[in-house]
């Protein structure tokens, strides 16, 4: 009995501990073109999150026009301030992505940075909670059992 509850428990270990891709992995980029591009590729899905961020100081910076990812335009959150932030939270198909940004220069830069966490696929969170009401239902046998006796 304690050897397949020590079995069970493995297999659940082994289902939690999932993909490769255990690690966020992250980027970033610096621009100051009309229209630049930046591309990144995964083999997983994922949440990407992150933000593009420029400012002006006196008459110099960057004027952020829009900003988009594999083609679905983001919102500026400072859109009166002068200063240009978009920031995202989505999640990603595995393949090829493609974050886009147009704007002005006027003697200024923007910055942006990304994050990918990786999302549990349906299928490890099924093997889970599997393994997890197995090993319920073998501790709850046990239990019966030295009951009786």
């Amino acid at each position: 009995m304690r050897s397949t509850l020590t079995a069970l428990s493995t297999a659940v270990l082994l289902a939690c501990s999932g993909a490769a891709h255990a690690a966020p992995e992250a980027g970033s980029f610096i621009g100051s073109g009309t229209t630049q591009f930046f591309g990144f590729e995964i083999d997983y899905t994922g949440l990407l999150t992150g933000s593009v961020l420029s400012s002006f100081t006196g008459v110099s910076g960057y004027d952020i026009t829009s900003v988009t990812i594999d083609g679905t335009p983001l919102l500026d959150s400072l859109p009166a301030v002068g200063d240009d932030l978009y920031s995202f939270s989505l999640t990603v198909s595995p393949g090829e992505h493609l974050i886009a940004v147009k704007g002005k220069s006027f003697g200024g830069f923007y910055v942006g940075s990304y994050t990918i966490t990786p999302v549990p696929e349906a299928s490890s969170a099924a093997l889970l909670l599997g393994g997890l009401g197995a090993v319920w239902a073998v501790s709850r046998l046990r239990t019966r059992r030295r009951q009786k006796v």
